[in-house]
């Protein structure tokens, strides 16, 4: 996993993370517990647990695995707020950074949207699955856009 900085410009080639695959499950596990804490109808909880471990393995899968054909494997990043995402089935899709990006040293949650318009998508970079450089330039392109 190598990455390509031109003048303003990150490039990210991700891998699997087991970091975000830690958060994945502590988060749903959380959830499930307190379901299970409340005093709501069983007829209620069997089945909001069941569709949270669904939507963990989705998450495993599409995120921190990068199982699914829409995972995400490649992010080009412009100074300018420009994105590129490429994703694991060959798909390419252009974008534009939006504001409410989340940066710390552990993690990046990249928030944008596609040019051509559509509602506003989330990458979760986390800090094993991309080079350290990479995440680095990344997070400082973010933090101190061009």
């Amino acid at each position: 996993m190598t990455s390509i900085a031109f003048v303003g410009m990150v490039r990210v080639y991700l891998g699997p993370s087991r970091i975000l695959a830690g958060f994945l499950l502590a988060s749903h596990l959380s959830g499930g517990l307190s379901l299970l804490l409340l005093s709501w109808p069983r007829l209620w909880v069997w089945p909001l647990l069941l569709l949270s471990g669904v939507l963990l393995v989705q998450g495993l899968r599409h995120e921190a695995w990068l199982c699914s054909a829409q995972s995400v494997v490649r992010l080009d990043l412009a100074g300018d707020g420009r994105v590129c995402v490429f994703r694991k089935n060959g798909r390419r899709v252009l974008g534009i950074v939006l504001p409410g990006c989340f940066v710390a040293p552990v993690m990046v949650i990249l928030r944008w949207r596609p040019e051509r318009g559509g509602r506003p998508r989330y990458c979760i970079v986390a800090r094993d699955a991309a080079d350290p450089a990479a995440h680095r330039m990344l997070r400082v392109l973010l933090r101190h856009p061009l």
